[in-house]
């Protein structure tokens, strides 16, 4: 191939200020560096996706105006850089992520299924059901529910569904309520003495009775599934695959948002999709665990080509190689959106936003109609796991716990996954189940007047802790991250104070950026949708110039003071800090215990 007909784009570079007017660029990966002008190291940082030379220096000269009229010039430059190294070659990605001779998988962990649920005995009849009708269930090793009930009575109901499904089923299904986790909970303790205020803080139930515990849920799911690969599903969706409605030929590299389709009710959704030939346990199971190049192998590419990459970034491409592990596998949804409100809508762009325009109705009969796609257009392997109704998880290796109560429990696993595994390829598919719950969601969080207020995600400070160098093993990173969470429990208030000014700062400035490009496109919003991200940049303009209030960010009771959130934050986080430091042992433990309560019939719902 002619070098020029390569697609290029700026290797994973750290610039050094030289203090006499230039910038060292330093390849993260190979002994290649670069003295360049700040100007050029501006430049040449926006060019991390793949693209020809001379397309890169059209865009610089058209978008930077100091370079207007100057594309010959930005070209030598351009061409400069790549001789001394710093530009990675789309051909050479290629070869190095999916090579010709990838060898085949052999020997995958076995896989186990999980239901995780919580008074919801109606809608695990209706998953169950669907479970019967979905495939050969005798493909994995073992089923079960987790409930983590409140009511007495819906644990009885959802112990009977299980006992009714067992009668009929391939597999049995193992029923993991109150009294089996107390078993598992009391087995740990004896096993791990030592460790005992780790172990309850993730899985006891006693102690976390007043909250929403979803990742205590999964904490018990990675604990009955270590050594295998586990596919955890909601209890509100139907164990049927339904291809994504707006598909696309092709790959996809990077950590991209999924794309949003509208429908008008559950039964408009299922007369216009197709189902797909595969249940989507099999469809998790084909992928999870592979490696990224057997992954790429078994969608249906022998190899990968410079074409397929142009327009892809180099964040994580950089960092991926042909053995990079899939460790989470996820898919989209069809039907509610999982979210207590609607207004991400106001924040649509590119197709996604388009389809909003041509729905019937426009934007507040989709908000009324709660009935969304959201998913990929075709297969999309990125770095960051995000939550799915129903989640692959290759737990034959060290995956990170799951805080166990709260939400953004995905998003901070998420985080940890990546600082564990950071270059681990997450792999979200272009099929979706259908998520309808059974309970009434039209009004699930009435729309508010827009204002400054962000949502505070903690993961972005485990991400800025990550380090990215080969060969450190996940053990010593487990050992650090624990330590980085313990320095969070023994951070002084006006530290923990700073910390939260600085990430939600960040996030208001990079939501006012998004909202300024949305307003400058020529899509014919409505007024209203106008007005309301107008009225949104202005708030979130005025919240900057303000020092938050740290309980004006989340649903906190009310009285409840900024004092008493610090005191529980470090509380939390230095019980999930005593909780990672015993992690690698809990998993071995959590194995043996799992498989005496299984051997001695204590996980049946008889």
């Amino acid at each position: 191939m002619n070098p020029e007909d390569d697609l290029y784009a700026l290797a994973e570079c750290q610039s050094i200020d030289l203090y006499n007017g230039g910038k060292l660029l330093i390849h993260r990966h190979n002994e290649c560096q670069m003295i360049v002008s700040p100007e050029v190291a501006t430049a040449l940082f926006t060019c991390h996706a793949f693209d020809s030379l001379a397309g890169h220096a059209e865009r610089l000269a058209a978008t930077i105006p100091q370079l207007k009229d100057q594309q010959a010039d930005v070209l030598k430059v351009l061409n400069s850089v790549r001789d001394n190294g710093l530009l990675t070659s789309a051909a050479d990605a290629c070869t190095r992520l999916c090579p010709m001779d990838t060898p085949p998988p052999t020997d995958l962990p076995a896989t186990r299924a999980f239901v995780i649920t919580c008074d919801r005995p109606e809608a695990v009849r209706r998953l169950l059901e669907s479970m019967l009708h979905a495939g050969n269930l005798t493909h994995h090793e073992h089923l079960f529910l987790i409930d983590d009930s409140r009511e007495p009575d819906n644990a009885t109901l959802n112990r009977e569904a299980v006992a009714r499904f067992n009668l009929t089923s391939a597999r049995d299904m193992c029923y993991v309520g109150a009294e089996a986790q107390r078993l598992l909970l009391d087995g740990l303790v004896r096993e791990l003495p030592e460790q005992e205020a780790g172990i309850r803080f993730l899985v006891d139930r006693e102690r976390w009775s007043d909250k929403k515990s979803y990742g205590l849920a999964r904490n018990l799911c990675l604990l009955l599934s270590v050594g295998r690969r586990a596919v955890v599903m909601d209890d509100d969706v139907i164990c049927t695959a339904l291809a994504s409605p707006h598909r696309r030929e092709g790959l996809s590299f990077g950590d991209r948002q999924r794309e949003v389709g509208f429908y008008a009710s559950q039964d408009d959704i299922l007369q216009n999709t197709t189902r797909a030939d595969f249940d989507p346990l099999t469809g998790h199971a084909r992928y999870l665990g592979l490696n990224l190049a057997q992954a790429i192998n078994r969608l249906g590419y022998d190899s990968l080509t410079p074409a397929q990459l142009r327009g892809e970034s180099t964040g994580c491409l950089d960092l991926w190689r042909a053995d990079s592990p899939v460790l989470v596998t996820q898919s989209g949804s069809l039907g509610d959106p999982g979210t207590p409100g609607t207004q991400w809508l106001y924040t649509l762009d590119g197709a996604s936003a388009q389809r909003l325009l041509n729905f019937p109705g426009g934007l507040e009969a989709a908000m009324g109609s709660r009935q969304f796609w959201l998913g990929q257009t075709r297969p999309t392997f990125g770095r960051r796991a995000h939550m799915s109704q129903i989640t692959g998880l290759d737990n034959s290796r060290l995956l990170p716990p799951y805080f166990p109560v709260f939400r953004s429990e995905d998003d901070l696993f998420g985080a940890m996954l990546g600082f564990l595994h950071p270059d681990s390829v997450v792999l979200d598919q272009d099929w979706a189940i259908p998520h309808f719950p059974l309970d009434d969601r039209s009004q699930a969080a009435p729309q508010t007047q827009p204002d400054g207020r962000v949502d505070t995600r903690f993961g972005r400070l485990i991400d800025e802790q990550t380090h990215y160098q080969e060969g450190i093993n996940p053990e010593t990173r487990l050992t650090r991250l624990a330590t980085l969470v313990r320095e969070f429990a023994e951070t002084p208030d006006r530290g923990l104070i700073t910390l939260y000014r600085a990430e939600t700062a960040s996030r208001q400035a990079r939501e006012a950026q998004k909202i300024r490009t949305l307003l400058q496109h020529a899509i014919p919003r409505s007024d209203s949708w106008r007005t309301y991200l107008e009225q949104r940049l202005g708030g979130l303009n005025a919240a900057l110039q303000v020092v938050p209030d740290l309980c004006l960010s989340g649903g906190f009771p009310q009285g409840y003071t900024d004092e008493a959130l610090l005191t529980d934050f470090r509380s939390y986080a230095g019980g999930f800090a005593d909780a990672l430091d015993a992690w690698h042992d809990l998993r071995n433990a959590g194995s043996k215990v799992s498989g005496e309560l299984q051997a001695t019939g204590q996980l049946s719902p008889l």
